[in-house]
């Protein structure tokens, strides 16, 4: 893959979306020393949103190597990251009581990124 086919809001979206895969094992919730909990452990909204985000860095990866898997990629990865920014924040906002670890924000920003590079991505291909 040559990254250098990717335009700089796709290389952005991209990178906040695999970012957001090595951020999804940090943790997000629990008790320092006692117990934590990643994405993958941390409820619905967390998990479908940080798959949401990695799913739309893959379509623009995929519509960087010619093979998009739908006729739109740049619209798809938006509601994509943008659906999983939502999300995320979704999960911070209703933690039920669970003490908040630094896991969360760092996804939420990478979400949140991801969402402002599709939608660039988005504008520059209308």
């Amino acid at each position: 893959m040559d990254f250098s086919k990717l335009s700089a809001n796709q290389q952005l979206t991209v990178g906040a979306a695999a970012a957001m895969v090595i951020i999804s094992f940090f943790p997000w919730f629990g008790i320092s020393g006692l117990v934590s909990f990643s994405a993958w452990d941390s409820g619905f909204p967390a998990v479908i949103g940080t798959v949401l985000v990695i799913a739309a860095g893959v379509i623009l990866v995929m519509e960087g190597m010619d093979k998009a898997p739908v006729d739109a990629p740049a619209e798809i990865a938006f509601y994509l990251a943008a659906g999983g920014a939502g999300l995320v924040l979704i999960r911070l906002i209703f933690t039920w009581g669970a003490p908040r670890r630094f896991g969360l924000f760092l996804g939420l920003i990478a979400a949140a990124v991801a969402a402002y590079g599709a939608y660039q991505n988005r504008l520059d291909n209308s």
